[in-house]
């Protein structure tokens, strides 16, 4: 927040006419008279507990020869510096500010924190306690991103905030997680099973179960508005840790996600750099580490295969097809349809979505954490 700089006199009204008064050598009286008000209410305006309505500014004007628009505002200025820093103010001020960084009443519903709605002072409690600083400022979101983020082009100072805001959120639960020392030769050779586990539906948590094995803390935080996130990767103490959203719940999404995920964590964490994705956008992010990571992830979910046995049919893709490129090549129904709608080879409206189950269901509750 900016400091503002502040007047040392605030000069109102009353202090003007009474100028005014003195190089006439008028008194309270002579002006009651003139303006035809009552003495009383002469003293409330010259102390300035009485605000300049358009009526008395009228015959101000007339009384010293100035514009009724002059006594307005010299009034109005005043009475905004005399109530800019009061309580209720300042509390307005802190409480847009924290909204403006943080969606807390989303926060607050997913349980992320914990604070009174009407209690300015429990709203700042809550926002100092979730980073962990004493005394409320917002420093950490004036730095630049330390993370690779795609965005939507919409809402972007928003998804800067609000990405931030998530990946502290990560961060904290990553933290919490105690897995085996970090083996990355043990995560290639189970990336290269990955077949194996995307054929059941029982392979999601067996597969989660073998990463911890490999060293990866993996569990599931769910994105906030205006972030569009889909997945995250970054090093926890010395352990590669792997965030799925869900904001995408079918099972091809899951794949694609956690392995772009793990192509980070094999080929870019070792140089601390951290990754928040929206894979949407893929096609449209130019960074080197995102496009590795594109292009691994297309390789382990066989993504050119699938498009050229795709471009082999003579027909548009029909259940048995599907089975068919499936089977060829060892993968899953639904992987095989996701990479081909996401492709623009399939359209989405189609009945072979019955395939797309959700990932969410097959994931153990233990590896939610909000």
């Amino acid at each position: 927040m900016t400091n503002k700089q502040k007047p040392f006199i605030n000069i109102g009204p009353g202090q003007i006419i009474t100028r005014e008064m003195q190089a006439l050598n008028w008194k309270q009286e002579d002006l009651a008279q003139i303006l035809g008000l009552t003495p009383k209410t002469i003293n409330l305006i010259l102390n300035n507990k009485q605000g300049i309505t358009i009526d008395t500014a009228i015959l101000l004007a007339k009384a010293f020869k100035t514009s009724p628009e002059f006594w307005l505002k010299l009034d109005q200025n005043y009475r905004l510096r005399l109530n800019s820093e009061t309580k209720e103010m300042k509390e307005t001020e802190f409480k847009a500010e924290i909204r403006k960084h943080m969606p807390i009443l989303e926060m607050k519903k997913k349980r992320w924190l914990d604070f009174d709605t009407k209690s300015t002072k429990s709203q700042i409690k809550a926002f100092c306690e979730f980073w962990g600083i004493k005394s409320i400022n917002f420093n950490m979101y004036s730095e630049e991103l330390p993370f690779y983020t795609r965005r939507n082009d919409n809402d972007e100072i928003f998804t800067a905030y609000y990405s931030q805001t998530w990946f502290r959120k990560a961060k904290i639960e990553a933290s919490k997680i105690k897995v085996p020392d970090y083996n990355k030769a043990k995560l290639q050779k189970l990336i290269n099973k990955l077949e194996d586990f995307i054929l059941t539906k029982e392979g999601v948590t067996a597969f989660i179960q073998k990463l911890e094995e490999c060293g990866v803390k993996f569990f599931v935080l769910s994105h906030i508005e205006k972030t569009y996130l889909d997945g995250a990767s970054f090093m926890s103490q010395d352990n590669p840790a792997i965030v799925y959203t869900g904001r995408h719940k079918t099972i091809d999404s899951f794949w694609w996600t956690i392995t772009h995920e793990l192509a980070h964590a094999l080929l870019h964490l070792e140089s601390k750099k951290n990754f928040l994705d929206v894979l949407d956008f893929s096609e449209q992010d130019n960074s080197t580490e995102e496009n590795e990571a594109d292009q691994f992830t297309a390789q382990v979910l066989k993504k050119n295969e699938i498009v050229n046995e795709h471009g082999k049919l003579r027909s548009r893709l029909s259940e048995r097809s599907l089975k068919a490129i499936a089977e060829k090549l060892n993968i899953s129904e639904a992987v095989v349809l996701g990479i081909l709608q996401f492709s623009k080879r399939q359209t989405y409206r189609t009945k072979l979505n019955t395939y797309k189950y959700s990932a969410l269901e097959n994931i153990p509750e233990c590896y939610f954490k909000g």
